[in-house]
Parts: C-alpha cells; structure tokens; sequence
C-alpha cells in the first residue's frame, strides 16, 4: 500500500502543479495559498485513495476521485472562462496518462519487470520521465496558453474543450486496464493521445486565430467606413465655413461705405458702436486645425464635436508631421477606435468629464498615442485585459488597435488607476 501511495504522489503531484504555471498572473488568492491547498487536496486525495481500497474498492475505480477533486481545485482558484480552462486542463491529462503509460512500459518491459504494477520504482521512473519532458511540455503549454487567453470567442469556448475530452475519453476506455498487459500497443496508444493532442490544439488555436482577424478585420472595415463618414461631415463644414466667409467678404463693401462715412462726418461715437458691432458679427474660426494632416484632423473634429455635445472636456495636443509613419487609413482606424472606446466609457471623476489626447513622434518613424478619459468606475476586467460592455468577450475595437500596433512592431496598452482610463500606443515601422 505504501509503495502504490508514493506511486500515486509522483505521477499526481508535480503534474497538478505545471497545470498551474500558465494561470499564475490569473489566480483568484495568492501563489502561496495556492501551493497550501494544492497540498492539502494532495493529501486529501491519497488519503481518500487509501480510504477507498481499505473499503475493497479497486484501485482503478478508487483513483478517479482525483479527478473531480483535482479538477474543482482549478476551477475555483482560477479567475477565467471555465471553457479556457478546461481546454488547457485537459491537455494536462492527457500529459499525466501519456507518462503513466510510457513509465509502466518501460518498467514492465525493461527496467524492473519483477517490481510489479505501481510500485515505488515505476513512481521514480515516473517522475524521471516528467522532469525530462517538462520543458518542452512547458514551452508548449505556455505557448497555447497565450494565445488562448488573448483569443475572446465566449460561444465557442464553451464547447471548443469537448472535442480534446472525447479523444482523450476514448483512448482512455481502451487502454485503461491496470495490472493487465503492457505492449507497444498500448505503448502507443498512449503516446499517440498526445500527438492527437498537439494537433487538436494546434488546428483549435488556428481556427481561433484566423476568427480573431476576421473580426479586427470587420472592424477595421466599419472604422474606415466611419472615416469616410467623418471626412463627408468635415468637407461639409468646411464648405459651409467658405460659404460664409464670401457672404462676409461680399458684405464688407457695405460695411467700409457705412465707415468711410462716420469718418467724413467726424461722428467717432457712432463709429465705435458700428466697428464693435461688426466686430461680434464676424463668425469665428470653427475649423481650428490640431494636426498638418487634413485626414487626422477631421477624425479629430468629429470626435470633439460629439464630446462638446455629450458635456466632456476634450484636450488635443499633437505634435506629428502631415506625413505620418504608418499608412493614414490605419492610423485613423486606431485613432478612431481609441476615442469611440473614451467617449463612450467615459463617466465622472470628482464630478467632471474629461479626454486627453496627446501624439508625438520621436526620432525619425516612433509615434506615441495616448488617450486617456475620466472613467469613475473601473472596468470589468478578465486577467490583465479590460471586457468589452457591449458583448461578451474582450473589445473588438481594442483588438483592432492591438493588432494594427503588432503589425507596425509596437504595442497597445490599457489600464484603469484612480478613476482614469489610460490607453496608449506606439508604433515603430
């Protein structure tokens, strides 16, 4: 018994904790709490394990309670989708029964054919195989991970971990017989559950990836569409504005007769009420330009208009050249996003409503862009990456920035401190 429960610790424990590494920066309590109860439910299980068989239950039925119990530890102590994690837990399954199998082979077959099944010699060999494995296993965890967390398809992760679990279902019903033959048939049957694996995971996550882009890439199509839109409303300004600019000019004649006249007749008084008069009539310069770039600008406008509608203090400060670094469509698609996203999330800080935009380019291609707005309550979050309030899953729009700053070799960041929505990008072409 003791031999079987040392066997059980080796090919349970440093597994259970590797399934962990991915979800570190996502856990609900500290690491150190963490590694507490991921002893005590250790502890828990080889003692409900030894319970179980005392009880006559055998040790192929009895060593299943690890399975809910492991399995409920995770999704309580991990604050994610539950179909994400389930999708990545179950590769770590598949890794425990791939070496479990492997280690009963070559102890069996090989190494120790006299030791018998579990014993504490099959237990080292297990724990052998998995420091040997680990690093590749861990750099291919890791390496799914990432790109599962940053992939935001709620109705498709909630289904996307049952095809992983029926195959691994699967080979499990048919070589799940402890105590009985171990051949190179079930040698590889094992293993071959682990490419199965890999090649599911790696077809998923393309899938994912090539969803991901066709939805920044819808996006990218409704913010030019919006371009379009803004640059319509801005030429039509800017015809109204020279439309009054000639009546101005055409009534000036009238004007200068009026004043050449109360200077003939020396009435000075009566002059400087018609000069001040005129002076309050003259319309002022409503197309202030922030930028040199006719484009920039009138996204710019469109967006200062809405905040003057909606109550909110907008500040533009830019310092870029007409010719911006990156393609002018795509940098308005970003600049669009990133002010669509402000004004519409942008709620009281100490009783007042406020945008700042600031760009500038450093050296001789590197643009900065921040937008930052008062927002008095904090966003939902998910991890480290802000929830979108208009669907679920992580904002299109956001997405959109991140990948037009990736395509350009930079990066996209948003944070919530102290009431403020901090947004910011740079690009380096």
């Amino acid at each position: 018994m003791k031999e079987l429960i040392f066997y059980e610790f080796a090919a349970t424990a440093p597994f259970h904790l590797f399934a962990y590494v991915p979800f570190f920066s996502h856990l609900r309590f500290s690491k150190k709490r963490l590694a507490a109860l991921l002893l005590l439910s250790e502890a828990a299980y080889l003692g409900m394990l030894f319970l179980l068989m005392k009880a006559g239950i055998p040790y192929a039925q009895a060593k299943l309670v690890s399975v809910p119990l492991f399995a409920g530890l995770m999704f309580r102590s991990v604050k994610m989708e539950p179909g994400k994690i389930a999708f990545l837990y179950i590769f770590t399954m598949d890794y425990i029964m791939m070496i479990r199998g492997i280690s009963s082979f070559l102890t069996q077959t090989w190494l120790l054919p006299s030791s018998g099944f579990f014993s504490w010699q099959e237990g080292v060999v297990n724990l052998g195989l998995f420091f040997v494995t680990f690093p590749f296993m861990m750099w291919y965890l890791l390496r799914t991970a990432r790109m599962v967390f940053e992939m935001d398809v709620p109705r498709v992760w909630r289904v996307a971990w049952i095809l992983p679990l029926f195959t691994s279902l699967i080979v499990l019903f048919y070589t799940y017989f402890p105590g009985g033959q171990v051949d190179l048939i079930f040698l590889f049957s094992r293993t071959a559950l682990m490419g199965c694996m890999f090649l599911i995971y790696f077809f998923i996550i393309r899938f994912m990836d090539h969803f991901r882009e066709q939805a920044a890439a819808l996006e990218h199509i409704r913010q030019l569409e919006r371009l379009t839109m803004v640059q319509a409303d801005q030429y039509a300004l800017i015809q109204s504005h020279f439309e009054e600019m000639r009546r101005v000019r055409h009534d000036l004649r009238q004007h200068l007769n009026v004043i050449q006249t109360c200077i003939a007749n020396g009435n000075i008084s009566e002059l400087n009420s018609y000069v001040e008069a005129y002076r309050t009539s003259i319309p002022q310069d409503a197309i202030r330009p922030f930028t040199r770039n006719y484009a920039v600008d009138a996204v710019l406008h469109f967006y200062a208009s809405k905040a003057m509608t909606n109550g909110i203090d907008m500040v533009i400060s830019f310092q870029i050249d007409a010719k911006l670094p990156i393609p002018e469509p795509e940098f308005c698609v970003l600049l669009g996003n990133l002010l669509e996203n402000a004004l519409e999330n942008c709620s009281p800080k100490n009783g007042k409503r406020f945008i700042h935009v600031n760009a500038r380019k450093k050296g001789s291609s590197m643009l900065y862009l921040t937008v930052d707005n008062s927002c008095g309550q904090q966003p939902v979050m998910e991890g480290e990456r802000f929830c979108s309030g208009k669907h679920e899953g992580f904002g299109i729009g956001t997405e959109s920035v991140r990948m037009i700053a990736e395509r350009y070799h930079g990066e996209a960041r948003f944070e919530w401190k102290d009431g403020v929505f901090y947004a910011s990008v740079m690009v380096n072409p």
